[in-house]
Order: structure tokens, then C-alpha cells, then sequence
């Protein structure tokens, strides 16, 4: 596991409850899986202890605990205790939202957790856990890893139409009856998306499953038959696409039909069907389940989150399917000769900078995802003010420098900008003055993000 991210582990105390009862017992999973069996039962009965004793104490259960060089965000839910361990230097606000997204993911594509363990193999469901953490490794670089944001395509570099283009994509495939809304993933990038932010990233996981070739290793099979009422065959699905039953928290599913309005003139007076309903989510919250269409054309997947029904309507999966199948297939190639390639670029760039849409939970930044890691100092800048933006909620501007540089921050009520001049170090006298050039950083920043699409007049 990556050294941001040392160790996850979900614990049922309902498993260990007499006197000699082993630790081990309550252990469902541990990751890394190769951590030594005595060593896992030690801090598993080490943070249940302390959880149990804050609670008894206290009233309420820790949500944080911190270490030296080490904290656990935490979470209860019944006799289950969900431990996600994270680097000391990483915000607490990002390490508890590592772990509420591992949960949901979870819960999305596996439904309420004691069911889950109770019907399926707790093998499999180790393969599960260590695929969703591969995902969020893999899609998380530092800056990401401050913010929890999905990655943004660079709207400056694509052609407008194009985004247009996936919207009207997303916009007739939701005509289709019991469609409520999707997304669309290009190479991990959110082109266009019709979901709130914590369904998208939950969508996201499809992108990793596709193959280097860009197809799925299963398409065209229909997972998890016995959950869907008369299924259709596998062979009836059409190359490409697969339909996975999912499982909706009752607000989002209730906002999905909401929004937009016009989703429910497409449905004749009285055919809206009665969703199901299933107890003891995340939290004691209602779930719903639904099916997650999934069409992938090489490196582009179209997700579409749906009504439980429209697993077995051939009609719908058809219309869907063909009324997309051209559009789709001409984005992927346009999107593939425009977009710039994840490679250092030939003329270096004299600023950085990172751009967070807490609305959209999107992150737009000059560092590419995979060559471009910004340094650490600005790193350790971001990470601070953002941790201060969070405790100081009327704070709009801050600048924090060294010795090696300096970063300007800006925020309003929905985003954050920061800005680092690269290249030329800074003229400063060890003590703050009006000629120490960090001064002039805000003007600067103003100047050059307006050509990536950042207004901060």
C-alpha cells in the first residue's frame, strides 16, 4: 500500500464477544493482506479498545485518532468498526473522506454491509475491498489526495463541441424509459457527467475495470442475476456492455428522479415503478437497488445509472444502446487526437497552479496527473491552508512562504485557488515588507490562470 496510506481494516466486535474469544475472530478485512496475522490482531484490539473506552467516556465514538506519525479516521456502524490509517501530515478532513468513500463504494456495488458478508465468500470480498483501494490509489496523485477531487478535463485544450456533444450523449440516453442519469469517463477524466459528485466517483471504479485495451474483460455478461427479478441472458446483451446491480442511498435516488424535472414527463401517468427498498444501509440509512449500464468503447465508458427494472427490458437496453453507439464512437476518436498526452511538456511552465471546485468536487491543475507532481513546498502549502480555510470559514486570502518560495491562496464560498511563481526565487528580506515579491503573487495569479478558464477579478 502506498506509504500515504499504510493500512485499512474492517472489524465486527459482535464476532468477539467472550473472554477467549480471538481477536482474529472479528477481523473481516486487513489490508496490506501480507501484514503479519499477530500484528493485525494487536492493532485491531488496540483501536477497538480505545474506540469502546472514548465511547463509554465520552458518549460518542472517535471519529479521529492521532498518532505521532500516524492517525485512523474511524467510523462505527452497529458492532462494525471501519479503520482507514493515513499519514500524519495528510488533513483530517481528507483522511475521513478516504474512508466515507471506501465505505460507499463498498455499499454501492455490494449493498448493506452485514448482508454482504452474510451471502457472499469473505475471499471475494477481500478481492473487492483490495480493488477499490487499488482504485483510489491509483487515481489519487498528491494534490488529489488534499482535496479527495475527481480528475477534471482540461476544458481549456477541448473543443468545446465536444463537451457538447457528451452532454447530448447523456441527454438521450436519458430518455430511455427507467434511465435516471450517467456519466462520461475518458482515460479516468470526467468528460461530462449528469451525477452528483459522490455517485461520479462511485462510477469512476468502471474506468479501471476496462482492460489496456480499453474493453472490459467480461462485457456483455450481467452480474449478479440473482439480485435482478427475470434477468435477461447474458448472450442478449449487446458487445461491450455490461448491466451490474448497484445499490442507492434513498436521497440520492430520490434526488436522481428530481433532477431533472423533465425525466418524468417521459413516463406515461402511473408507469413509474415502485422502487425497492432495502434496510440497514450505511449509518441505518435506506438503500435502494438499481443497475449501473456500463458501455465502454475503448479508452470512453458511458455509465448509466437505472431503475431496477431496466435489467430486464430488452427494449430499453436496445434503445440505449443503438441510439448511442455512433456518437459515442465518434467522441472516442475526437477525444483521443485532441486530448494532450500525459507527458512532460517541452516548454516549462513559470507558475502552478491547483484549482478546487467544492461543488463538482472537481480539481483542475497545470500538474499533469502522472509527470507533473508538484513539489513538496507547495504541497505542504496547500495542505495547510486548506486545513485553514476549513477552520477559519471568513478567511478568503492567504499567503505562506520559506525561504524557497511562496503560495497565494484565494477562496469564496465555492472554490479555492493557489498559486506558486516557479522558476526564479524570491526576493525577500527574512521579515515581511512591502517590496518582498510574495506581495505581488495575487496580481500575478489573476494574470495567468484567466487562460485556463479561472476568473479571480
Amino acid at each position: 500500500m502506498a506509504a500515504w496510506w499504510p493500512c485499512f481494516f474492517l472489524y465486527d466486535g459482535a464476532r468477539v464477544k467472550a473472554e477467549g474469544d480471538p481477536t482474529r475472530a472479528g477481523i473481516c478485512c486487513f489490508c496490506p493482506r501480507q501484514t503479519p496475522l499477530g500484528r493485525q490482531e494487536l492493532l485491531c484490539s488496540q483501536v477497538a479498545g480505545v474506540v469502546r473506552w472514548t465511547a463509554e467516556i465520552s458518549g460518542s465514538p472517535p471519529q479521529l485518532i492521532r498518532l505521532r506519525k500516524l492517525k485512523f479516521a474511524v467510523r462505527v456502524d452497529g458492532s462494525h468498526l471501519w479503520v482507514l490509517g493515513c499519514a500524519a501530515d495528510l488533513p483530517d478532513s481528507s483522511c475521513q473522506g478516504f474512508l466515507d468513500h471506501l465505505r460507499g463504494l463498498f455499499c454501492f456495488y455490494n449493498g448493506p454491509l452485514p448482508q454482504a458478508y452474510k451471502e457472499q465468500p469473505w475471499e471475494e470480498l477481500d478481492q473487492e475491498w483490495e480493488k477499490y483501494m487499488r482504485h483510489l490509489q491509483h487515481h489519487t496523485n498528491n494534490l488529489h489526495r488534499i482535496f479527495r477531487s475527481l480528475w477534471a478535463m482540461d476544458k481549456t485544450k477541448v473543443d468545446p463541441l465536444l463537451l457538447l456533444k457528451a452532454a447530448l450523449i447523456l441527454q438521450t440516453c436519458q430518455r430511455a424509459h427507467h434511465i435516471l442519469a450517467g456519466c462520461i469517463i475518458y482515460k479516468g477524466l470526467v468528460v461530462s457527467t449528469q451525477l452528483p459528485p459522490s455517485l461520479t466517483a462511485k462510477v469512476l471504479l468502471q474506468e479501471a475495470e476496462a482492460s489496456p485495451q480499453g474493453q472490459a474483460a467480461d462485457a456483455g455478461q450481467l452480474q449478479d442475476p440473482e439480485s435482478i427479478p427475470l434477468p435477461l441472458e447474458a448472450s442478449c446483451l449487446p458487445r461491450g456492455v455490461q448491466i451490474i446491480s448497484v445499490y442507492l442511498l434513498e436521497n440520492e435516488a430520490a434526488a436522481l428522479r428530481d433532477f431533472p424535472l423533465e425525466w418524468m414527463a417521459k413516463h406515461p401517468e402511473g408507469s413509474v415503478a415502485t422502487p425497492t427498498a432495502i434496510p440497514s444501509g450505511p449509518d441505518g440509512a435506506t438503500l435502494e437497488r438499481g443497475v449501473l449500464y456500463v458501455h465502454r468503447v475503448r479508452d470512453l465508458v458511458l455509465a448509466l445509472l437505472a431503475e431496477e427494472q431496466f435489467a430486464v427490458s430488452k427494449d430499453s437496453i436496445e434503445d440505449v444502446y443503438h441510439s448511442s453507439l455512433a456518437s459515442l464512437n465518434g467522441l472516442e476518436v475526437h477525444l483521443k487526437e485532441t486530448i494532450p498526452k500525459d507527458s512532460p511538456s517541452s516548454v516549462k511552465s513559470s507558475y502552478g497552479f491547483a484549482h478546487y471546485d467544492s461543488i463538482q468536487n472537481l480539481l483542475s491543475t497545470n500538474f499533469l496527473p502522472a509527470a507533473g507532481n508538484p513539489d513538496q513546498h507547495f504541497l505542504r502549502a496547500v495542505s495547510l491552508i486548506h486545513a485553514d480555510f476549513e477552520q477559519l470559514p471568513l478567511a478568503s486570502e492567504m499567503t505562506v512562504r520559506n525561504a524557497s518560495t511562496a503560495v497565494y491562496a484565494c477562496r469564496n464560498s465555492v472554490q479555492e485557488t493557489y498559486f506558486q511563481q516557479l522558476g526564479s526565487l524570491l526576493r525577500h528580506s527574512g521579515a515581511p515588507n512591502p517590496r518582498d515579491s510574495a506581495f505581488a503573487l495575487p496580481s500575478k495569479a489573476k494574470q495567468k490562470l484567466l487562460k485556463h478558464g479561472v476568473n479571480l477579478l
